[in-house]
Order: structure tokens, then C-alpha cells, then sequence
């Protein structure tokens, strides 16, 4: 491989996949945009060449494609070509050869693509066309910007319907590697970070009304992934200071709903020393889907329905009170500055007086447990107002803009 510019990267298994990765590259090349295929086959001959063999894959991953081929252990081989396929791309994009990741195929090849994905940073373009787009797509793209088509029929063997899906993805493809990288920021302002949910909107556009401006505002929908993102994008360095309006997403990791976010959540910012104002949003809820997919556990338990396909359970004031100290362990150990406003009249738009989540009794186990838990040196204002009132978002902005003015570490990228 001579030519230094960025290519587009193929990962595939080529002994099932060769002749449908050879469809796609002549179609990127008739386009002028350039091709690196890396084969992660293991048994089978490969049906068209590739810049990286799968001895040069099964290498990279520390393995011998000899060896795996004899053991014919599936359930070993896949994850050595994953760390394989890992190696070759980080040493790819440390040298600026990637222009893009186009994944295609089934659940082997999504899993290929998957690893990918997670190795390449924000804005460089990801497309996967397979049939598990039209599943449970979270294992395979994660936090990541990834554009999904849904091939409809397997990718096994050519025929005029998949040529259609594949021409008109590498078509898409080709137009976002042609336009070039936007920065989310600003021209040299700051950058926050802000959870939001369904039930705390209302404050959330408050903030955004506020902020934006003088700063660029990225919201993160805290159903996990949303969660996940920020945590990424403040480790990167993208985000300078965090308005974290939504914390709801540690209500689903302790009580056990399906919008966690781990274990990590409320790491990120602490860790990287950023600005950050911890505005408690919607931790009067787990969430989870459809009424039939609530476990049987929870059964006699206070729910409301968000939407059909989102039921809405009321946390408990003892599970209140391992959410707040959760919280407090985590601001603790913030590096920088850090303060929490308390909204004394509920914490989500289901939690208010009249609301089927209305609770004084858990959310005062909360605000009591977290004031308790939190070290002295971390400001705690307890605002008489909803979440979603001005009063309540203008204190947690005010705070946040004056910790931003009186930093001299945020300085935008």
C-alpha cells in the first residue's frame, strides 16, 4: 500500500463476503474514491483480494491464521480477528488513512464492523448495511455516529435487489466522505454538555435559551447511550463544561430499568476536572418498555405510561437513597469545580404536585441522603421550584456561566 491518501475501510469476511465486497469496491472506485479491504476470514478461501490478509489480520491480532484455521474454534478465532482488525485501524488512523468504515453483512460481519465503529472517533463516517438494522441495533453502533440500511434480504450472494441497496449506500457513502468534517463548536466558544429527557424538556429549552450564544450547546438524550456519549465526548475534549440536567439514567443502572448508562456515569467530568452543575433530573423514574417487559419484581409498584412504547416506574425513597449516594460518590471526586441545585418541588414533569410520580416523601430521602453525602467543599442549592422552572434552570446556568468566567482552563479547542 503506496498511496498515502485516506481510503474508505472494508472489513469482511471474504470467504462468504467476497463477491459482494468486490460489488462495492468497483462501485467505489468507479466513483474515484479509494478502497482498503481487510479480510477477517478464517476457514474458506477468500473470494476477491485484500490490502490486509488474514494473516496479516490474524497477526496484528497476536494469532496465527494457521493455527486458528486447524482448531476451527469459532468462539476463539472471531474475537482474534476483532483485535486484529483493532490494530490495523488505530495504526491507520494514527497515520491518517481513513476516510470512512463501510460495513456490510450479517451478524459476523456487523460484529466486525461494531469493533470498528468503536475505534474510530466522532465524524469520521460509519455505514452498515446489513439485516440487523432492523434489531436490537445498540450491540453494534453503540455511542457512535453510524448511518444503518437495512439490506431487507440477506447478504448472500449477488442479485438485482442487493446490487440496489448497495449502489445507492455507496452512493450515500460517497457524499459523506466528500463533505468535510464540521466542528460542533463554535468559533472559539466554549462548549457544554447537557442531559436531557423527555420529562425534563421543558427545563432543558430554558437552559438552551440561556446558553446558546455565548456558548454551543450539545444535548445528550439520557436513555443510556445518551449518557455514554457525553461521558465520551468530555474525555475527548470536545465538551469544556457539563450542565448535567438528567441524571435518571443512574436510576436504571441501580434499580435495573433500560436506559442505564453503567456504571461510568458521572465519571467523566470529575475525572477531566471540566466545569459541571448537576441539576438532578427525572431521578423519580426507571424506565422501561412496553407494560409486558416490566419484570414481574415490580409488580404493585406505581407506573405511568410515557408513550406505548415507554412505561415509567416511580422510584422508591430507599432506592432515592442509594441514587443520591451514588451521585455524591461520584462529585466527590471531582478535580473542578462543581455544584448541584436541588429543584424542591419534583424532579421531572411526572413529579409535581397532582402528577402520578408526586413523592415528597422520596425526594426529600434524596435531597437528605445527597446533602449528607456530599464533602463540604461542593455547593448545594436548594431552589422552592420545579425542575422545569425558570427559577430553578436560571440558578444551575448561573452557576455553570460563573464557574466557565472564572476558569482559566477553558479556553475552546
Amino acid at each position: 500500500m503506496t498511496d498515502a491518501r485516506p481510503t474508505v475501510i472494508i472489513a469482511a469476511t471474504l470467504d462468504t463476503k467476497g463477491a459482494e465486497v468486490a460489488f462495492v469496491r468497483r462501485e467505489f472506485e468507479r466513483r474515484g474514491v479509494g478502497v482498503t479491504v481487510i479480510d477477517c476470514g478464517i476457514l474458506g478461501e477468500p473470494g476477491t483480494r485484500a490490502d490486509f490478509t488474514r494473516s496479516d489480520v490474524a497477526r496484528a491480532g497476536g494469532g496465527d491464521i494457521a493455527a486458528l484455521r486447524a482448531a476451527r474454534d469459532r468462539a476463539n478465532a472471531i474475537p482474534a480477528m476483532i483485535r486484529g482488525l483493532e490494530a490495523i485501524l488505530r495504526d491507520l488512523q494514527g497515520r491518517g488513512r481513513v476516510a470512512g468504515y463501510f460495513g456490510l453483512g450479517g451478524g459476523t460481519n456487523a460484529a466486525l464492523a461494531s469493533a470498528a465503529f468503536a475505534q474510530l472517533p466522532f465524524g469520521v463516517p460509519k455505514m452498515l448495511v446489513s439485516t440487523v438494522a432492523c434489531g436490537n441495533t445498540r450491540p453494534f453502533i453503540g455511542m457512535k455516529d453510524v448511518m444503518l440500511v437495512h439490506s431487507v434480504v440477506d447478504i448472500l450472494g449477488l442479485n438485482a435487489f442487493l446490487e440496489d441497496v448497495l449502489v445507492r449506500s455507496v452512493t450515500a457513502f460517497c457524499a459523506l466522505v466528500g463533505v468535510a468534517p464540521a466542528m460542533t463548536r463554535g468559533a472559539g466558544r466554549p462548549c457544554i454538555g447537557m442531559t436531557t429527557f423527555g420529562s425534563t424538556t421543558e427545563g432543558a429549552m430554558i437552559a438552551h435559551e440561556r446558553l446558546v450564544g455565548d456558548y454551543d450547546v450539545l444535548s445528550f438524550h439520557a436513555r443510556g447511550i445518551g449518557g455514554e456519549a457525553m461521558e465520551a465526548f468530555v474525555r475527548e475534549g470536545r465538551i469544556q463544561a457539563v450542565l448535567d440536567l438528567t441524571t435518571t439514567e443512574v436510576a436504571d443502572e441501580l434499580v435495573g430499568g433500560i436506559c442505564s448508562a453503567g456504571p461510568g456515569r458521572l465519571s467523566a467530568a470529575v475525572e477531566a476536572g471540566v466545569p459541571q452543575v448537576v441539576l438532578p433530573g427525572a431521578i423519580d423514574m426507571v424506565n422501561f418498555g412496553p407494560p409486558a417487559t416490566v419484570p414481574a419484581r415490580f409488580k404493585g409498584r406505581t407506573f405511568t405510561s410515557h408513550t406505548p412504547h415507554a412505561t415509567l416506574l416511580r422510584t422508591t425513597a430507599d432506592e432515592n437513597v442509594a441514587i443520591a449516594e451514588f451521585i455524591a460518590a461520584k462529585l466527590n471526586r471531582a478535580r473542578g469545580p462543581v455544584a448541584v441545585v436541588l429543584p424542591m418541588r419534583g424532579f421531572s414533569a411526572y413529579d409535581i404536585e397532582g402528577g402520578p410520580f408526586f413523592d415528597p416523601v422520596a425526594d426529600a430521602a434524596f435531597c437528605t441522603t445527597l446533602v449528607a453525602k456530599l464533602v463540604p467543599a461542593i455547593q448545594v442549592e436548594r431552589v422552592d421550584a420545579h425542575i422545569n422552572d425558570r427559577a430553578v434552570i436560571d440558578r444551575a446556568t448561573a452557576l455553570l456561566t460563573g464557574m466557565i468566567s472564572s476558569s482559566n482552563r477553558l479556553e475552546a479547542p
